[in-house]
């Protein structure tokens, strides 16, 4: 199992086996990518000084000093310098307990050779990956790979085939599901007990206090400041090199300029665009490089290299790509290993502290006046009537026609609408395979305001599921470690209970952290126009990945499968070919599954 996840770990690893319960053999596997304390000390699994507890470990404690510290004054010793010893000893105080003292991306299993149980948690956001196969006589598995866990006996490679509409649909699948028959993910902010045969799940944290904290703009801009210099500051915790991939948007700038605070030599940044500026906002990080002196490299995708790697991220993802971002932070996350082992990051912001358009125009849904307005057949005459080029505002009206919340959240950011869906795929499939299970919305939606509801369901499902899901695979791959300011938890916590007209101010979307970064950052670089890391497939389908899209899409081995229309498809194809319409997130999606059944079922 640890040799499908050799590029997670590739500097040492470790296999041990202990006596359970009754016939129970505990198994536990790691390979290590040396982070903390480089020395063999470090390897695992680690047993503790008592010998009482046994663990493996993925991702940092950040606060494993400060823990440390406090345990040695109360007599704890320790034979390593790792994080890893520091979980051991706070799990052995406090049992279940510790993990509210951890601030840190985690996921691990300790086995408890008192209670003969496993203890598996996973961090609060679920930066770090966990999946995990409840197997009937052949007990439990548990990896951070879906690769790793198809090793063990009794896991099958058996495809969910009714969730493949969910992820035409929404990019990903809601947790605890996944793309695979009998194999879930452990929940973000919850731990698994596993003892004689039987687990339990139980939650540990959650976003849940929405009370507004009564702060002035200014001083919450000030606490915001302490929160992320404080977060970034342990994040650059390390005993390897430590960079940051640099956009040149707003997130990347602000941390790339706060670690300049705290690093006495040049930080080593890293960009990716392309030839068509257009598309490219190289030049934009390139200012803030030169601004705080990094050791900056740049990486320019074209469209053949795009094509090359995109069979390897699909390989390492284990599932279709949900964003064609993916391919360029792969490549250049394999570019940035030449030099650091450990990357900060920017993702979480804009979930946080809603950044997405959608956020400011979602406020109006429930509004009297609004509703009037949409129920007017002369404004829907008039916005139906709107060519291709005003698809966003099609978009944000059909959007916000919707009454239901759940899903309204939902189709904002969906690849393919219901009624495209219904017609895309198969009569036979959608009779086989949809289902409740396969539609169902998460069962859990928080907050007082609707704002608050829809960054809710964002953060717990569109980022975890999505966006840190293949920010994990996609640096992971390269045997690099991620890092993400914006998500340590007490940023997060802090953010919920912001005044919603701190988050946005009019239509200025992120309003705070905007305000934040004029401390560092010029302000035309803060309120420039954002272009985005797009990449543009949408063009590179209709010219130089033409045949290769054809070749995927057209095939008798994808009309064979019998999950879509062939002939939707071929007319969808041909409509993006000639520039009638655009096609790009549809023929995206069915390309992504085409290649992932290729790559990892066939």
């Amino acid at each position: 199992m640890i040799e499908e996840i050799h590029h997670r770990g590739p500097d040492n690893h470790g296999i041990r086996f202990y006596p359970g319960n009754r016939q129970e053999v505990i198994g536990l596997g790691h390979k290590r990518l040396s982070i903390i304390d480089l020395s063999d000390n470090g390897k695992q699994p680690m047993a503790s000084v008592s010998g009482n507890t046994s663990i493996v470990f993925n991702g940092e404690i950040y606060n494993y000093h400060t823990i440390r510290r406090e345990l040695e004054a109360e007599g704890w010793t320790f034979r390593t310098g790792t994080d890893t010893e520091v979980i051991l000893n706070l799990y052995e105080k406090y049992g279940e307990g510790c993990l509210r003292h951890l601030n840190g991306m985690f996921a691990f299993a300790i086995y408890d050779h008192r209670k003969k149980q496993l203890f598996i948690a996973r961090d609060r956001f679920g930066v770090r990956p966990l999946y995990y196969s409840l197997q009937g006589g052949t007990g439990l598995a548990f990896a951070s790979e879906l690769k790793a866990l198809w090793k063990f006996p009794g896991v099958k490679k058996e495809v969910r085939f009714g969730a493949l509409y969910q992820y035409a649909r929404k990019r990903y699948v809601d947790h605890p599901d996944t793309i695979f028959e009998g194999i879930e993910k452990l929940k973000p902010g919850h731990y698994l007990i596993y003892k004689e045969g039987k687990a339990e799940l139980k939650e540990y944290w959650d976003i849940d206090n929405f009370e507004e904290l009564p702060l002035s703009f200014d001083d919450a801009v000030e606490e915001l400041d302490a929160l992320l210099l404080d977060s970034i500051r342990l994040r650059m915790i390390s005993d390897v090199p430590v960079g940051a991939f640099l956009s040149g948007g707003l997130d990347s700038s602000l941390i790339v300029a706060m670690m300049a605070k705290y690093s006495a030599l040049p930080i080593k940044t890293y960009s990716v665009g392309f030839e068509d500026e257009r598309y490219s906002e190289l030049g934009f990080a390139r200012q803030v490089a030169e601004r705080f002196g990094t050791d900056h490299t740049e990486l320019k995708v074209s469209a053949s290299d795009f094509a090359q790697h995109l069979y390897q991220a699909v390989t390492y993802r284990d599932a279709p790509l949900s964003e064609s971002a993916d391919v360029p932070m792969y490549m250049l996350s394999r570019m940035a290993k030449k030099d650091v082992s450990v990357i900060l990051t920017g993702e979480g912001s804009d979930e946080l502290f809603a950044g997405y358009p959608k956020y400011a125009y979602d406020r109006f849904a429930k509004a009297p006046w609004f509703r009037g307005l949409l129920k007017n057949p002369l404004a829907a005459a008039a916005i139906n009537a709107l060519p291709y080029s005003a698809r966003k505002a099609k978009l944000a009206y059909h959007t916000l026609c919707i009454d239901d919340d759940r899903q309204r959240y939902g189709r904002w950011f969906s690849s393919i609408g219901e009624e495209a869906a219904r017609t895309l795929f198969t009569r036979e499939f959608q009779e086989q395979y949809l289902g409740s299970r396969e539609e169902r919305q998460p069962s859990v939606l928080k907050g007082t305001t609707n704002m608050n509801r829809m960054q809710y369901q964002d953060v717990k499902y569109w980022l975890s599921d999505n966006l840190l899901e293949r920010g994990d695979r996609m640096v992971m791959a390269a045997s690099v470690e991620g890092r993400l300011p914006f998500l340590d938890y007490r940023v997060g916590e802090f953010a919920f209970r912001l005044p919603e007209h701190y988050r946005i101010r009019g239509m200025e979307r992120k309003y705070i952290v905007k305000k934040l970064a004029e401390r560092y950052l010029p302000k035309e670089l803060i309120y420039r126009k954002k272009i985005g890391f797009y990449v543009p497939v949408g063009d590179w389908f209709r010219n130089e990945l033409k045949d290769f899209v054809g070749e995927h899409l057209l095939s008798d081995t994808f009309r064979s499968r019998g999950i879509f229309e062939a002939g939707k498809v071929e007319e969808m194809f041909s409509a993006h070919s000639r520039g009638t319409v655009n096609y790009e997130k549809e023929l995206w999606t069915l390309l992504n599954l085409e290649i992932w059944f290729r790559a990892c079922i066939d």
